[in-house]
């Protein structure tokens, strides 16, 4: 990557230049402002019989979020014994050389709050709620990336340099991406060139499908590369999608989600300043926020559920147990993808073992459960 400032004109004058096309550019775009995509249960998807049954609670696996950062004095993703690493991405230094990551800080998330509820759905571990709001993979390693809350695409570009960088040391297996855009998918846009960079270096990259629902070929195109996982939201029914939640193109194999998960009134830890936190449950150190933002972490913190299962597993390998063991639901492929996601069914088979009862099923036998 390479940032360049300028007007319009020397910027087009760059793109008639042969000798950059000789010297390996790849292409040109333009620094847009990036969006970000706002308790479904942890027992509907049965992420909390994968904790307390199968024994598998994200230990030891690092999961990145790059969002507006993560407010570390919030119990349920303490810095640094949750939130392992937090980090703020001075963006405002890009074209200066000054460095531009920095690190340790424990709060990120000083003004929008939406990383926050983010991390603590991926792996919150319910310290404030008595165990009541616990995230998916609550003993999973939070790695807290804040790209700030006006998020532009170079911003998401260091935190994935970051996240690159550092994904030894932090063990990083799966990388949350709850932001997006609108257009079409190009392969060669930087932010897609990051994410396949991170897939290829071993990391499961999932990402929002976006809120511009319910009409047709409204995906966030980041959320459309193949080689990530696309993350629709539902309602806590596991059977309906959201009418927010951004749809692919009829009949088209690239242009659809891979996957939905809850969604809508998912209650997760407030920061201290949440600019977007307008209700919650009694519990003021929680807010309940909706849209496809919220459904993301639920899939990120599978994956590392999985991850814990089998080491071993490759991001495409998630992907499709992902999609394989999801419970089907009412809609075509290019709206919810290839259904609810099942926690347990998918956790089960990344460990090797055999089938087991649906959500649905599960739900019968052990009534609602607790919301989280």
């Amino acid at each position: 990557m390479l940032a360049v400032q300028g007007n319009a004109a020397q910027l087009n004058d760059l793109l008639s230049l042969d000798a950059l096309a000789n010297d390996g550019v790849r292409g040109i775009f333009a620094n847009e402002r990036l969006e970000y995509f706002l308790d479904e249960s942890v027992p509907l998807i049965g992420a909390d019989t994968v904790n307390e049954e199968l024994g598998f609670t994200g230990e030891g696996v690092g999961v990145a979020v790059i969002d507006s950062g993560v407010d570390g004095t919030h119990g349920d993703v303490r810095f640094p014994e949750r939130t392992v690493q937090n980090v703020k991405i001075l963006g405002d230094n890009i074209f200066t050389g000054q460095t531009i990551a920095l690190e340790n800080q424990p709060n990120t998330d000083t003004s929008s709050g939406h990383g926050t509820h983010v991390a603590s759905t991926v792996g919150g571990d319910g310290t404030e709620s008595g165990g009541r709001y616990a995230g998916v993979a609550p003993d999973a390693d939070l790695v807290g990336v804040g790209a700030g809350d006006t998020l532009f695409i170079l911003y998401a570009l260091e935190a994935f340099d970051y996240v690159l960088e550092n994904q030894e040391e932090h063990n990083i297996q799966i990388v949350s991406n709850s932001y997006g855009t609108s257009g079409e998918f190009d392969p060669e846009d930087p932010l897609n060139v990051a994410t396949k960079a991170a897939h290829d270096a071993g990391m499961t990259v999932v990402f929002a499908a976006g809120n511009a629902g319910p009409e047709e070929d409204t995906l966030n195109p980041y959320a459309v590369a193949p080689w990530v996982i696309g993350v629709a939201a539902g309602e806590k029914d596991g059977q309906t999608l959201a009418e927010f939640s951004s749809r692919g193109r009829p009949g088209d194999e690239l242009y659809k989600p891979d996957i939905t998960a809850p969604g809508v009134d998912v209650d997760a830890a407030r920061s201290l300043t949440c600019a977007i936190c307008t209700s919650g449950p009694e519990n003021p150190r929680y807010a309940t926020l909706s849209g496809t933002s919220m459904a993301t972490p639920h899939v990120s913190g599978v994956a590392a559920l999985m991850e814990e299962a089998n080491p071993n597993l490759t991001p495409d390998e998630t992907l499709e147990i992902i999609t394989s063991t999801a419970i089907p639901m009412p809609y075509e492929e290019f709206e919810a993808g290839s259904g609810y996601i099942d926690a347990l069914a998918a956790t089960t088979q990344a460990a090797g073992g055999g089938a087991t009862p649906t959500a649905n099923e599960r739900a019968k036998g052990k009534g609602q459960g607790a919301n989280r």
